[in-house]
């Protein structure tokens, strides 16, 4: 498939520069490449699918004619032979991985040749260069195919060791012991996979297959001339594996399934406790000594399956934590879930100052007090990831303070008083399954806010914080999303701002303690506050000067155009008050109504003391760029006026508390 698209979005770029006639080579070999991909993805014929070194020598043979016919050593598509030598991968042995090496490189040089006639070209220290690196890639990756094939003989080496030591149980179990730590880096499916091919060479039957209790965990092992494979959904093969974990025994059965006969399900799990799946294989009469290998086999990949179901893409090294790719699984499957899940983004300062055999002690050590305490994810060279159930602020910022604790307390352990960790926190849930990208990104965002404070803790990011949807079932958070897109488009900072005033208003809210609903509001409200703006012409929304009567009685209308152009849609109306009334006035000088006091509905109050708060801080064409200080000084100063004197004494308490966890911090 990935041959098919490229293929076609390769000659859309070519119809743009080079006509038909003139580069008919470089169509026609775009041409073979789409019809190559589409005999891939059909299986035919067989042996093409098998061999791996064909596909390297027809993609090269190929990229060759591309390449001639678009203009040689000039061609824009000489970086594809790069991506034709990573096929080298799959190539079993080193005379095949030297053959697709000379393929690659002497098809590149053969298409400079070609598309001048001319072979002093290849003189040319540029070709010569070229040349060079592609091979140095191709070594490189022949090595790293050399090294994967090796472990892969390892390991069916040491299942082969283990099935011919079938009367010597205590010999084979030191033989297990070696490889399964060495489980626990792989993803699931390789485990399971590798787990088929041993059971089947443990068992020394035609079939083996490796199935989990939940979730679609399974995979299969089928050796011989057999008219189908027993799959995963098969009635007998769920029957086996469900009586094998319900037992905790094993089970056997003389049943013929597409041809195979005699099965036994060994239970894989703790000694106590639900089993959490089973191994079954198939195709001989299994006897004592292939039970007990089997049942020792079980027990050796227990533990690296069970931790698979938290770390389904692996494990990272050194920090020995789950990886990126079980992290994204695991936000995947819980989010698909509902419920709601708080995820902490954490970023190391300071490790750069150590070296490489210090930094991977380091991590280590701090892999094993987070994995240790909290649910911890491996994100980067320096972040990690936390996940919790639930969005509680407050147990967020406690897990975030505990989280720089901990930092400081390996970085002093190492010796070393310069590590410290920065923490951004985002709140994701409720209805619907929008993937994990969204709460990782507005987490990593938000961490980035947070290396910039002194605190070093920042949050919550605003994502899916009001579980509804709305009437068109999209999630709140996707529906604000579209009315803030178009106002991004045409002011791309302003986002931020939004961000930012919905996090301190539901600080502020979050101190006085207002209910989850008033606070849901709150945010939401905070969050689309500016919405009308998008009906403001560009000239007077950009102007960096003082506006004329004229133009501030236009910008005027935008909070009763927010509240209009949300009205329509049912399950963002808790936003309307603060959206309509957060330009009014405590003192009742303000607009769109002219409220004045407790007239002014709450979060309208809150949201108007974030906005100028925000926008006097923010160095933006509406803004001051004033410090911290200054602005509070002047909202300190309206207070009574302008603004409610009760929330102004809240913000001075939330932002006084960050200052006093600064000062702490520096001392």
């Amino acid at each position: 498939m990935f041959r098919v698209a490229l293929a076609g979005m390769v000659a859309l770029l070519i119809s743009r520069v080079w006509p038909l006639a003139e580069a008919w080579v470089a169509y026609l070999a775009l041409g073979l490449a789409a019809l190559f991909g589409a005999l891939l993805i059909s299986g035919w014929p067989g042996i093409l699918s098998r061999e791996r070194l064909a596909h390297t020598v027809i993609d090269s043979v190929l990229l060759c004619a591309l390449v001639a016919g678009t203009g040689g050593e000039g061609s824009p598509f000489f970086p594809l032979f790069f991506l034709a030598a990573l096929g080298i991968l799959w190539v079993e042995t080193p005379a095949k991985i030297v053959a697709a090496t000379v393929v690659v490189v002497g098809s590149y040089l053969a298409a400079t040749v070609v598309s001048v006639w001319d072979p002093g070209v290849l003189g040319s220290a540029s070709v010569g260069l070229r040349a060079g690196l592609l091979a140095l890639f191709c070594a490189l990756v022949g090595l790293r195919s050399v090294q994967t094939h090796n472990y892969r003989k390892l390991a069916l080496g040491l299942a082969s060791a283990f099935a011919a030591e079938l009367s010597h149980v205590e010999k084979a179990e030191a033989l297990v012991s070696r490889f399964g730590p060495t489980l626990g880096v792989l993803s699931l499916e390789g485990i399971l996979q590798w787990t088929a091919e041993a059971a089947q060479a443990v068992g020394g039957g035609a079939y083996a297959h490796v199935a989990g209790l939940s979730g679609n965990y399974h995979s299969s092992v089928l050796e011989g001339d057999f008219d189908a494979c027993p799959s995963w959904w098969h009635p007998s093969i769920q029957r086996l594996l469900l009586w094998s974990c319900r037992e905790g025994e094993v089970v056997r059965s003389e049943e013929e399934i597409h041809g195979i006969e005699g099965f036994l399900a060994v239970p894989i799990g703790p000694e106590e406790g639900e089993p959490w799946g089973a191994v079954i294989v198939g195709g001989r009469a299994y006897g004592a000594e292939e039970e007990r290998a089997l049942k020792l086999l079980a027990a050796a990949l227990a533990p690296a399956l069970e931790k698979a179901d938290v770390a389904p893409g692996g494990l990272d090294q050194p920090s020995g934590l789950p990886n990126r790719a079980s992290l994204r699984r695991v936000l995947r499957r819980e989010l698909s879930q509902g419920g709601s899940l708080t995820v902490l983004a954490l970023g190391l300062e300071g490790i750069v100052a150590y070296g490489d055999a210090a930094r991977d002690e380091l991590l280590r050590r701090l892999g094993e007090r987070l994995g240790g305490r909290l649910r911890a994810f491996n994100y980067g060279a320096d972040e990690f990831v936390v996940v919790l159930g639930g969005s509680d602020e407050a147990k967020a910022r406690r897990t975030a303070l505990a989280i720089q604790q901990l930092v400081s307390e390996v970085a002093g352990g190492s010796g070393s008083s310069s590590l410290s960790a920065a923490v951004g926190y985002a709140f994701a849930g409720g209805e619907g399954d929008e993937g994990p990208d969204p709460v990782l990104g507005a987490a990593l965002r938000v961490l980035r806010e947070a290396r910039a404070w002194a605190e070093g803790i920042a949050g919550p990011a605003i994502l899916a914080e009001v579980p509804v949807k709305s009437r068109s079932d999209m999630p709140v958070s996707e529906t604000a999303t579209a009315f803030i897109k178009p106002l991004e488009s045409r002011d791309p900072l302003i986002g931020e701002h939004l961000e930012a005033v919905s996090r301190l208003a539901s600080r502020i809210g979050s101190s006085m303690s207002l209910p989850r609903d008033r606070l849901d509001a709150l945010a939401l409200g905070a969050l689309l506050h500016d919405v009308g703006k998008i009906g403001v012409p560009d000239e007077i929304l950009h102007k960096p000067g003082p506006l004329t009567d004229k133009e501030y009685e236009t910008i005027k209308r935008h909070p009763v155009l927010g509240a209009e152009m949300l009205a329509p849609v049912e399950k963002l109306a808790q936003a309307i008050p603060a959206v309509r009334h957060h330009h009014e006035r405590f003192d009742g000088r303000g607009y769109p109504d002219g409220l004045r006091g407790e007239q002014i509905p709450l979060t309208a109050r809150v949201v108007s003391v974030a906005d100028a708060f925000d926008s006097m801080i923010r160095d933006r064409p509406y803004g001051y760029g004033i410090s911290r200080q200054a602005a509070l000084e002047e909202v300190e100063r309206n207070s009574g006026t302008q603004f409610d004197p009760r929330i102004v004494r809240v913000l001075l308490d939330v932002v006084w508390e960050f200052d006093d966890r600064r000062t702490g911090s520096a001392g």
